[in-house]
């Protein structure tokens, strides 16, 4: 019988739009009626998650399971990168627009206009005008920008994003990374971004972590996910779902593949699940 769901946001429990609808918030609601938990595994940060009223009831894995908060949106457990790493990110790649974030804030050393510039001709050919200029007004409240070095080190950082064009040159960055391999990890949800946490940082250590904390076993866990920062939690635990619109390597990761997630498979999924579970 599974107690706790843990679900990936984009391109798994969201609607087309990325956004939580009415479907979805009363889907959350239904589960959490049958003595169940939910909880969202992303890597956005928790301000960035909207589930409307089921928010206040769900739990909440963020920034690719580096922090992981109750319902209330209290931090439960943190995974900071070390700050000797962090400082020489800093030193080597001052040149980059590198964000650096914390469990509830991101910090940039660039002023806010250029944090949305910059973004805005990144993801030019990946959205709409008006969906972009709505989703970048809505995430820049969120910044605190013109950070200097030593004001971001006495940070908890738990996560560097790195957003990138297609004609950017990474290497140098590839290279940093494979040198600090026993440090740092990155584990993108998609192309054109770097998601950069401590190593051993992933969703399925923060789902585990969280079942320990529940006192659930990893048999009573269903996962679903759908990218690249959901192949460990996939792989992890045998009830793992991804989307037909998922990833190859999602695909191979999980135990089943189910609809697609526009179609909101993975909400009816888990419903499903319960009323099976009841049967039993």
């Amino acid at each position: 019988m599974i107690r706790l769901f843990a679900s990936d946001l984009d391109g798994t429990l969201l609607n087309e739009h990325h956004e939580c609808d009415e479907k979805i918030e009363k889907g959350i609601q239904k589960i959490i009626d049958a003595g169940k938990i939910f909880t969202v595994a992303t890597g956005r940060g928790v301000k960035m998650v909207n589930l409307k009223k089921a928010g206040d009831i769900s739990y909440y894995i963020c920034l690719n399971g580096a922090a992981v908060l109750d319902p209330k949106k209290q931090l439960l457990h943190c995974e900071p990168i070390d700050k000797e790493v962090l400082s020489k990110i800093m030193d080597v790649f001052e040149d980059l627009n590198l964000e650096y974030v914390s469990w509830n804030k991101v910090y940039s050393r660039i002023d806010k206009e250029s944090v949305l510039r910059y973004r805005k001709n990144v993801w030019k050919e990946a959205a709409n005008d008006s969906w972009l200029d709505r989703f970048l007004n809505n995430i820049i409240v969120n910044f605190e920008c013109l950070q200097s070095k030593e004001e971001i080190l006495q940070k908890d950082i738990c996560k560097i994003n790195y957003h990138f064009s297609d004609d950017t040159d990474t290497s140098r960055l590839d290279d940093f990374l494979k040198q600090y391999d026993d440090k740092l990890v990155n584990a993108p949800s998609g192309d054109g971004i770097y998601e950069i946490t401590k190593n051993g940082v992933n969703k399925a250590s923060a789902v585990s972590w969280l079942a320990d904390f529940l006192n659930i076993s990893k048999e009573e866990v269903a996962v679903y996910g759908d990218g690249g920062n959901d192949i460990m939690m996939l792989s992890s635990f045998k009830h793992s779902y991804t989307p037909s619109t998922g990833s190859i390597e999602a695909k191979e990761a999980a135990s089943q593949i189910i609809g697609p997630y526009e179609d909101y498979s993975v909400i009816e999924h888990i419903l499903n699940t319960i009323e099976e579970d009841k049967k039993r």
